[in-house]
């Protein structure tokens, strides 16, 4: 910024001031929005001249990460709750409460293997 357009600001109040800011801020996020989007449809093109359908595709084919088939399906459970067979687990996610109460209390996961 030019030296001569801080000394103009030095000379406005501090409301006018504050006022500004906020006008700049918004103008800068706005200017951030666009350039964004320019960006992103940069590389969308520069994806397809690759010959990938779309960002997302070529980036998933440079992790080296499958896409899981089994996704959203129900593991069959592994443990099972003696006090409760309606309480199982399948092994994955956070160990559920009982099985921790069981293993706190000095007990083995294996104990409740189905």
């Amino acid at each position: 910024m030019n030296t001569t357009h801080i000394s103009n600001l030095e000379n406005l109040p501090l409301e006018e001031l504050v006022s500004l800011s906020a006008d700049l801020d918004g103008l800068i996020k706005k200017k951030r929005r666009e350039k964004s989007k320019q960006i992103r449809m940069q590389i969308n093109e520069l994806a397809k001249v690759a010959g990938y359908e779309s960002v997302e595709e070529f980036i998933e084919s440079q992790t080296g990460r499958m896409t899981r088939s089994d996704k959203g399906m129900k593991l069959p459970p592994k443990y099972r709750n003696p006090q409760n067979h309606g309480q199982t687990w399948s092994g994955k996610g956070p160990t559920p409460k009982w099985l921790r109460e069981y293993e706190n209390g000095g007990r083995n996961r294996e104990d409740f293997r189905i």
